[in-house]
């Protein structure tokens, strides 16, 4: 639908690994003898990554074949790229990328700084030249022009495929927008064994003997102090460089939102993400946009309390966080990761109206839990405690990353049929909710197939359709100081509200003569 595709749009919770592109994958597992089960994309797509997953174990299948594919710096800069770069197609203008960096390094060869690094890189590029596509869109003969002034040396392959693009069909580029911003979010894993990654692996052996819990907990622990050591240098120079402006280093100058958006007041408020830590340059974005740690993998018998000393340490160090919790355990996960976690988002959340399933599931390390405990408390108590849990939620406004595709895939209680989400009950209790992708490749989705779900299946109005995407944003965790982020958010709203009266809608807070967002499609 060209209107949600035009409107700006924030995807909060995306996984770089489960986004890639399959012809990419095919390709780096030929470069590096990674065996595939075919290296057709099509039976790759039908056998590995099919449109619907017999249970959670089967859909997380694939990751290992992409992880695996993804401990060099070229291969994690250039899918970084590609999955921002396909965002922004699809009308994204803030984006947060997350991925667990301990998958894809490799002891004394690829560290946990090294490999956020290349993804930053690949981020930036693809933010950079987004930006540049935006102030092209609103200039006629484009292609010509670069042509005839040789300019397209200075342009990826990828990118004048873009312009060509630009003439030809629809497209969110508009010089007017405001420019495209991402952020990085680091995850830790409830759950890991030494197969799943070399660093895994390494990490084991050195905590050979120890409960495993408490290995889990530390290797949370060693994440957050990588990431903190990262924030407070403030770049990825690995040879001693300080000069600031090498290409080694992370956004070395304010070019990006200069070079096709003019000096905003919002790109002069910007400091260095080190914060009190280390020194500011008022003129820069934040140097090394790590925004927030976040916690994936099995919820049942991985609690979020394994991990609370590293996550009070990015609590102490103004790191932002987001918890996947009420995926696959009940609401007990969602109220463990507020208060154990500090969580400030909450990825998924669809058990969060279950009551009837509390102390169900699996008890610590993944034994049965007694009678005793799945009878703590009575029903009335249950219901009680979600009431409260919602209450609390909505006080907060502890934002809901809802990603209705995948939830589709493994949440077999929907039957296909996504009116049953609890995300409509969430909406009409005044949750702070956003729509976003999870994961591109695996859930055949982008933020537009997203939004039109969400549009049909909720019946949502203009009104409730602004709101929520407005949410996105200003949920957002952004590597902007406070006012930046508000300014730039203005900027948001102000172009949202020009695409709707672009399509027909009626004045800012009113929807006149449009009862559902999907007639605007």
């Amino acid at each position: 639908p060209s209107f949600l595709l035009r409107i700006p749009k924030a995807d909060l919770h995306m996984h770089l690994d489960g986004s890639i592109r399959i012809p990419t994958l095919i390709d780096l597992a030929k470069q590096q003898n990674v065996a595939l089960p075919s290296y057709d994309p099509d039976e790759l797509k039908r056998t590995v990554f099919p449109e619907h997953y017999a249970s959670l174990e089967e859909y997380l299948r694939g990751f290992g074949y992409i992880t695996t594919v993804l401990r060099t710096p070229a291969a994690l800069e250039r899918v970084a790229y590609e999955v921002a770069a396909d965002a922004y197609d699809n009308g994204v203008r803030y984006l947060e990328m997350r991925f667990a960096p301990q998958l894809h390094a490799i002891p004394c060869q690829f560290t946990i700084e090294q490999v956020i690094c290349a993804v930053n890189r690949g981020l930036g590029r693809a933010a950079r030249e987004a930006d540049e596509l935006d102030r092209l869109s609103g200039q006629t003969d484009v292609l010509d022009s670069l042509y005839n002034n040789d300019q397209s040396h200075d342009y990826s392959e990828e990118t004048i495929d873009k312009l060509k693009r630009l003439s030809k069909g629809q497209h969110p580029y508009d010089p007017t927008a405001p420019p495209h911003h991402y952020g990085i979010i680091a995850c830790a894993m409830r759950f890991f064994l030494p197969v799943f990654s070399p660093y895994y692996e390494a990490f084991w052996e050195v905590h050979k003997g120890e409960d495993p819990h408490r290995v889990f907990g530390l290797a949370s622990v060693a994440l957050v102090t990588a990431v903190n050591n990262l924030r407070r240098r403030g770049k990825c120079c690995c040879h001693g460089c300080d000069c600031g402006q090498c290409n080694d280093c992370i956004f070395g100058n304010s070019s990006h939102d200069n070079s096709s958006h003019g000096n905003e007041n919002d790109d002069d408020e910007q400091t260095n993400a080190s914060s009190s830590h280390g020194p500011h340059n008022e003129k820069h974005d934040y140097i090394l946009p790590i925004v927030a740690i976040d916690i994936a993998g099995a919820e049942s018998g991985y609690p979020a309390s394994d991990h609370k000393e590293a996550f009070d340490l990015a609590h102490q160090s103004f790191l932002n966080k987001t918890v996947h919790a009420g995926e696959a355990y009940g609401p007990e996960s969602i109220f463990s990761a507020i208060t154990d976690l500090h969580a400030e988002r909450i990825g998924h959340g669809c058990n969060l109206f279950k009551w009837n399933i509390i102390g169900e599931g699996m008890g610590r390390g993944g034994r049965s839990k007694s009678a005793k405990e799945k009878e703590e408390m009575s029903e009335d108590q249950k219901r009680a405690y979600v009431e409260n849990l919602t209450r609390y939620l909505g006080t907060m406004r502890t934002c809901m990353e809802v990603c209705l595709s995948s939830n589709l895939q493994t949440m077999p209680e929907l039957e296909g049929d996504l009116r049953k989400h609890p995300a409509r009950k969430m909406i009409e209790e005044g949750l702070a909710v956003t729509f976003c992708t999870d994961n591109t490749l695996v859930s055949h989705t982008n933020m537009v197939r997203e939004l039109t779900l969400a549009a049909d299946a909720f019946d949502l109005t203009p009104g409730q359709m602004r709101n929520i995407v407005y949410n996105g944003f200003k949920r957002s965790f952004m590597a902007k100081r406070y006012r930046a982020k508000r300014d730039y958010n203005r900027r948001v709203i102000s172009y949202y509200k020009a695409i709707e009266r672009e399509f027909g809608f009626g004045g800012y807070g009113s929807d006149p003569g449009v009862d559902r967002v999907t007639e605007m499609s």
